[in-house]
């Protein structure tokens, strides 16, 4: 490989218009194609500034559900 291949990619965007944009909303896909790094540095770059990360796919959900329906006992959750 040549040296051209190995040459780090510049960031385009400012650290804090990363956290800002993904506080907006905006996932961390959408923000790399934006700074011209990976998804991956992203999610480093949040976690290392003490960013709370959603779940991975909470945007694809069409539901919400209870996940702690099961922890108490009801008479509903017999039926179910």
């Amino acid at each position: 490989m040549t040296y051209q291949s190995w040459k780090r990619r510049k960031r385009t965007l400012a650290t804090e218009q990363i956290i800002s944009l993904y506080k907006g909303g905006m996932s961390t896909t959408e923000i790399a194609a934006k700074a011209n790094v990976s998804a991956r540095y992203i999610r480093k770059l949040l976690k290392q500034n003490n960013v709370q990360l959603r779940p991975f796919g909470s945007w694809k959900r069409k539901y919400t559900f209870n996940e702690d329906y099961f922890k108490t006992w009801s008479k509903n959750m017999a039926y179910i």
